[in-house]
């Protein structure tokens, strides 16, 4: 019988070894990430407004807001993918080793780097000291952008008791099969992530402690990443390449839609950053359009679409030094330097060029570190045999 007519048939590409596509995801998202706020910074009503530079800057800010949540579904899609059986302690130690180490390094640098010590300094006694330390580090992060990281250790931390709860579900009650409640999960998911959204975006619910930071809002994403393999396997090959050409045209409309409120210069106001048009990721328009670009590209996951090699893939294998790093490498390269942001906002086309260069140099860094340790560590075991 052919796959069209048995859609719980779908063949996917296999969980291990790296997967080229997903890496150039991830490559594009952590550039997104960096253009985000990089070029996002030009979006100001200075003198500059509605120059070149801003219309860039607000193009790739709003374009490239499915970053985050092609990042965190892509994070539950490797976490559930994974073949490497280990107790649940040494789970929990290798994910606080590998993200929350570099995580607090990057926040002890950003605080005493990037003016927050002295904002702390200025709070009124050690308690009001201690709070901010605590609700910065573990929720809306040092430097506000590394918001990203404790939402994923949240995640993570949840991820062993949401990849087994269809099955203790399907032990509860048999008539459904785990699968089942994998699409019943990820609908009511769907409705939590959507809701939480629009109270968000209508000002009901505080956008910067219910939307962008809190993994309530988030769940959604890392469970059908979690869970991509039996979602995607109830659906036929011809249904995915439909779905996804679908699913990339409603993409397309729901940012031209966005871009009607973005042009409307009463709507932008006096400031951009804090405003309506701030709350990225629940807004209509980029629940919208956050939902259809993931469902899109997830498509070609299962579609083994296998994409050249190339920087954005390179890019992909560090997106977790590139995003922690960032923003102090644009601050002390860019930022700082008035001479550059003029440079900036004269040739436009350099803020792409400095969003590059910014990841790929990190990118180099680590690798080269990386290359170094693993040289070492040779060299190190050579001396110990001929010893």
């Amino acid at each position: 019988m052919s796959v069209a007519t048995q859609p719980a048939q779908t063949e996917l590409p296999p969980a291990a070894g790296r997967n080229a596509y997903i890496d150039a995801l991830r490559g594009w998202s952590i550039f997104g990430v960096v253009c985000v706020h990089f070029a996002g910074s030009f979006v100001t009503t200075d003198s500059h407004v509605w120059s070149p530079s801003f219309y860039l800057g607000l193009t790739l800010n709003q374009v490239f807001g499915f970053a985050v949540p092609l990042f965190i579904f892509l994070s539950g899609l490797l976490a559930g993918s994974s073949s490497k059986t280990v107790t649940l302690g040494d789970y929990y130690r290798g994910r606080l080793w590998r993200i929350g180490f570099p995580y607090l390094l990057a926040s002890i640098a950003s605080f005493f780097l990037l003016s927050h010590y002295a904002a702390w300094q200025a709070l009124p006694d050690y308690g009001a000291r201690f709070s901010w330390l605590a609700q910065r580090l573990f929720f809306y992060g040092v430097e506000p952008t590394l918001y990203f990281i404790p939402l994923i250790l949240q995640l993570y931390f949840l991820q062993p008791a949401l990849k087994a709860l269809p099955r203790w579900l399907n032990r509860v009650i048999p008539v459904l099969s785990p699968e089942r409640f994998t699409l019943i999960l990820t609908g009511l998911l769907l409705v939590l992530h959507v809701t939480l959204g629009l109270m968000c975006s209508r000002g009901t619910l505080n956008y910067y402690v219910w939307g962008r930071p809190n993994s309530l809002f988030w769940i959604f994403y890392f469970f059908s990443g979690l869970h991509f393999r039996s979602l995607a396997g109830l659906v036929s090959r011809r249904g995915l390449v439909a779905g996804c050409w679908l699913t990339l045209t409603v993409a397309a409309g729901a940012m031209a839609w966005n871009g009607l409120h973005l042009l409307d210069r009463a709507v932008v106001g006096t400031n951009f950053e804090l405003n309506r048009l701030d709350h990225a990721y629940v807004r209509p328009e980029m629940l919208v359009y956050d939902l259809a670009m993931v469902v899109g590209l997830a498509a070609g996951i299962a579609l083994g679409w296998v994409p050249r090699a190339g920087i954005i893939s390179y890019l992909g294998r560090y997106t977790l030094e590139i995003y922690i790093w960032h923003i102090l490498v644009l601050y002390y390269a860019v930022w700082r330097y008035p001479a550059a942001l003029a440079s900036c906002r004269q040739l436009p086309e350099l803020i792409v060029i400095i969003c590059v260069a910014a990841a790929v140099i990190i990118a180099g860094a680590t690798d080269g570190l990386s290359r170094l340790k693993d040289f070492l560590r040779h060299h190190r075991l050579a001396l110990v045999k001929v010893s």
